[in-house]
C-alpha cells in the first residue's frame, strides 16, 4: 500500500473509527452518571445520615445492655436499620407534595422526578420485610415490635400530626428513643431496667431542641409548605426561652446516666457533667439572639455533638470495665 491510499485510507476510516469510539465512551459516561444518580437517590430516600445515626443508636442499646461489643449485634443492628430506612422511605413518599414546595426539600428523589412513586413503594416493601425478617432471625418478638413502633409512630403519627401543630415534635421525639430500645431488646435486656430508661429519656429530650431548631433553621420554607412552625405561635424571645430551657433539661437528663449508675467510673463522670455544663455555655445565647441564622446553625450542631460525646463516653466507660 503506497503514502497515497494510506492517506485514503486513513481519511476514509478514521472519522467512522473515532466517531464510533466516542460514541460508546459517550454511552459508557451517561450509564455511570445514571447509575450514580440512583444512588444518590437512594441514599436519599432512606436518609442515610439519620439512618445510619439509628443504628448506632441501636448498637448503644446493645453495648448499655451487654457491657460488650459483640458481633452477635450486627444483624439486629442491620434489621433495625433497614426498617428505619422504610420509615425514612415511607416519610418521602408521604411528603412528595410538601416537599416540592420547599427549597430544602424539592430536589428529593420523588418530587424531582428521579424516581416513581410506584418504585418507591416497592422499595420500602422490600426494606421493611428484608428487616422484619433480619430481626426475627436474630433477635426477638420484642426488638421487631419496638423496630415497628417506631415505623408508626413516625409516620402514623408523627408526619400526619406535624401538618397540624409544632408540638407534634413531641410524641415524635419519641422516636428517636425507640431504636436505643430495640438494640437494648436484642441484647435481652429488660425494658424496665433504670439504665434503659435513664438512657431512653436522654434520647427522648435531645430530639425536642433538635427538630425544633431545625424548625427555626427552615421556618419560611415550613411555611411555604402549609406547616405551623413555633413562630406561628410565639415571638423570638419566647422561642429562645423555650428552646434553651429545653437544652437545658438535655443537659440536666444526663445526670439520670450517672444515678442509674449507667456511667459508674468517677473520670468518665466528670466528663458527662462538664460537657453538659459546656452546652448550657455553648447555646445560652440562643435566648436572644435566635433570629441569627449562624447561631441557630451554631445551636443545632452543639447540640447534636454534645449528645455524640456523651455516647461515645458511656460506651468508652462500658468497653473499659469489660477489660
Amino acid at each position: 500500500m503506497n503514502r497515497v491510499d494510506l492517506k485514503t485510507k486513513m481519511v476514509q476510516h478514521g472519522p467512522i473509527s473515532f466517531s464510533h469510539s466516542s460514541a460508546v465512551a459517550l454511552e459508557g459516561r451517561r450509564h455511570r452518571l445514571g447509575a450514580g444518580i440512583l444512588a444518590n437517590a437512594i441514599l436519599d430516600l432512606i436518609k442515610i445520615r439519620i439512618t445510619f445515626f439509628v443504628g448506632m443508636s441501636a448498637v448503644f442499646g446493645y453495648v448499655v445492655a451487654t457491657g460488650d461489643l459483640s458481633v452477635s449485634m450486627i444483624l439486629p443492628v442491620l434489621g433495625i436499620f433497614l426498617l428505619s430506612c422504610a420509615s425514612a422511605a415511607t416519610n418521602h413518599y408521604q411528603e412528595r407534595y410538601t416537599d416540592s414546595l420547599m427549597h430544602r426539600t424539592n430536589r428529593r428523589p420523588l418530587p424531582a422526578g428521579i424516581m416513581s412513586p410506584a418504585s418507591v413503594l416497592v422499595f420500602i416493601s422490600v426494606l421493611a420485610l428484608a428487616g422484619s425478617a433480619t430481626i426475627l432471625f436474630s433477635a426477638n418478638s420484642e426488638t421487631l415490635l419496638l423496630s415497628w413502633l417506631a415505623f408508626v409512630s413516625y409516620n402514623i403519627v408523627y408526619t400526619p400530626l406535624k401538618k397540624a401543630t409544632p408540638y407534634a415534635v413531641i410524641p415524635g421525639s419519641f422516636v428517636g428513643s425507640l431504636p436505643v430500645m430495640a438494640g437494648w431488646a436484642a441484647a435481652g435486656g429488660r425494658l424496665t431496667d433504670p439504665r434503659l430508661l435513664a438512657v431512653a429519656a436522654f434520647f427522648f429530650i435531645w430530639q425536642i431542641p433538635h427538630f425544633w431548631l431545625l424548625m427555626e433553621l427552615y421556618d419560611s420554607d415550613y411555611r411555604r409548605a402549609g406547616f405551623p412552625t413555633l413562630r406561628s405561635f410565639y415571638g423570638a424571645k419566647s422561642i429562645g426561652v423555650l428552646i434553651f430551657s429545653l437544652t437545658a433539661a438535655l443537659a440536666l437528663s444526663s445526670v439520670f446516666l450517672l444515678t442509674s449508675r449507667v456511667v459508674e467510673n468517677i473520670f468518665p463522670q466528670m466528663i458527662v457533667i462538664g460537657l453538659g455544663v459546656w452546652l448550657l455555655f455553648a447555646t445560652y445565647e440562643i435566648i436572644y439572639r435566635n433570629s441569627d441564622r449562624r447561631r441557630l446553625k451554631s445551636a443545632f450542631l452543639k447540640i447534636n455533638v454534645y449528645v455524640l460525646a456523651i455516647t461515645l463516653v458511656v460506651m468508652v466507660d462500658l468497653l473499659i470495665k469489660k477489660i
